[in-house]
């Protein structure tokens, strides 16, 4: 999609930006087997099935994720130059 319209592009970019991040902290998750889980005060031990449950959960939503669907260029409005019928 192209637009000009710069506050339609920053919430894109906003937007990119964010999925982007959500991707990478995921992939730590299933990229580092051998680290223990922590979700607040709950430790899950790296071996264990509880974390292999995680990681696989962790794979599905990364697959569901994706790639975002869209992107957006930003282009210039070419404004029309009206041509003055009266000319002398």
């Amino acid at each position: 999609m192209q637009t000009a319209n710069p506050e339609f592009i920053g919430v894109i970019k906003q937007l990119q930006s964010w999925h982007e991040s959500q991707v990478a902290q995921l992939k730590l998750i299933t990229e580092n087997r051998t680290a223990e889980l922590k979700l607040g005060d709950l430790t899950v031990a790296a071996d264990s099935d509880i974390a292999k449950g995680i990681r696989f959960g962790v794979l599905i939503a990364l697959d569901r994720l994706g790639k975002l669907p869209f992107s957006v260029t930003p282009c210039e409005i070419e404004e029309e130059v009206e041509e003055d019928d009266d000319q002398d």
